[in-house]
């Protein structure tokens, strides 16, 4: 069985759609809880005819969100790549592997017919790689300096391959605007975290909704934002998965040769080094491979041996994304 690729990219599409919607339809659930919690919390509070802290909750991720979505669009995939420590890497630099990893990114632009987009080396000894931006022309491309130094060219060829099947698709769109409402959501989080920090709790005895509303405050901000954060990151992972399957197959595509991004992950596999970037926990979706400790509902991308049965055509999940050998 081969796949269906333009079936594939159109589904994937409607279903990351729906993922978006769902994102929005939480946001406001999470609003109503944190109105009603406060009106249920906090003496007083429910004289109230407008409904504040509902309103500053969604101001208050819209705002975190919209930040960090201005500066991917005015700094595009360089500042995603540098806010995790990468460096670009210098046209004229006179190292040979550099300079070979320019030119097989080159290659992929002309394969790919997408613009030449800057290249980066984040210093973590894992083979992994990202691409951000959300245009094309703002792109830039990642790789560690372990895909630097343990892919060969083939292999190396294909996870840029890969990498340019997220810009082709226009996956990093998608992730960008995740990994902003991600952002608002932990942003809520801490912020209960740090109120509850630089607070305290006084019960008065005759009303159990009596207290400080400071605390109250940081309670239900925190709740909200770690249900937020909890079901954010599933949708997250969701969305993610549906994107691989494609990138992979234009790495293919691109190529002409699926044994480059085919032994490049069975070599992620067979790893045990862990050292990406801990602040990167919102682009994670954004790597070429993420094993963390979490599966399941939380993993970012499908089973590498699912990834690597997909390219070889020995099965394509689901199924719908399957067409019949000619």
């Amino acid at each position: 069985m081969a796949m269906n690729f333009w079936e594939a990219q159109k589904r994937a599409r409607s279903r990351t759609t729906l993922f978006l919607i769902l994102f929005l339809l939480m946001t406001f659930v999470v609003g109503v809880f944190v109105e009603l919690a406060m009106r249920a919390m906090v003496e007083d509070y429910d004289q109230e005819s407008v409904p504040w802290m509902g309103l500053i909750y969604g101001l208050v991720t819209l705002l975190v969100a919209g930040f960090q979505y201005v500066n991917f669009r005015l700094f595009g995939g360089a500042y995603v790549a540098e806010s995790l420590g990468a460096q670009v890497v210098d046209p004229e630099s006179p190292n040979l592997k550099k300079r070979q990893l320019l030119n097989m990114v080159e290659e992929m632009a002309l394969a790919s017919s997408q613009p030449m987009p800057s290249v980066y080396i984040l210093p973590a000894n894992q083979i992994n790689a990202f691409a951000a931006g959300l245009t094309p022309k703002s792109a830039a491309i990642t790789v560690t300096t372990g895909a630097l130094n343990s892919l060969n060219r083939e292999e190396l060829q294909g996870v840029i391959g890969h990498e340019f099947g997220h810009v082709y698709n226009g996956d990093m769109v998608i992730s960008l605007r995740l990994a902003a409402l991600l952002m608002g959501f932990f942003f809520l989080l801490y912020f209960g975290l740090r109120l509850m920090q630089y607070s305290s709790y006084v019960r008065r005895s005759d009303d159990e909704r009596g207290g400080n509303p400071a605390i109250a405050v940081a309670i239900i901000f925190m709740i909200a934002g770690a249900i937020t954060w909890f079901f954010g990151s599933i949708l997250k992972a969701a969305v993610s998965r549906e994107r691989e399957y494609l990138a992979d197959a234009c790495a293919v595509q691109f190529t002409r040769n699926p044994n480059g991004i085919v032994n490049a992950l069975r070599k992620i596999g067979q790893e045990q080094v862990r050292d990406m970037p801990s602040t990167g926990a919102s682009y994670s979706h954004l790597y070429l491979d993420d094993r963390s400790s979490f599966s399941g509902l939380f993993a970012t991308h499908p089973p590498l041996k699912k990834r690597i049965a997909a390219i070889l055509g020995k099965e394509y999940i689901p199924e719908e994304w399957q067409i019949p050998n000619e």
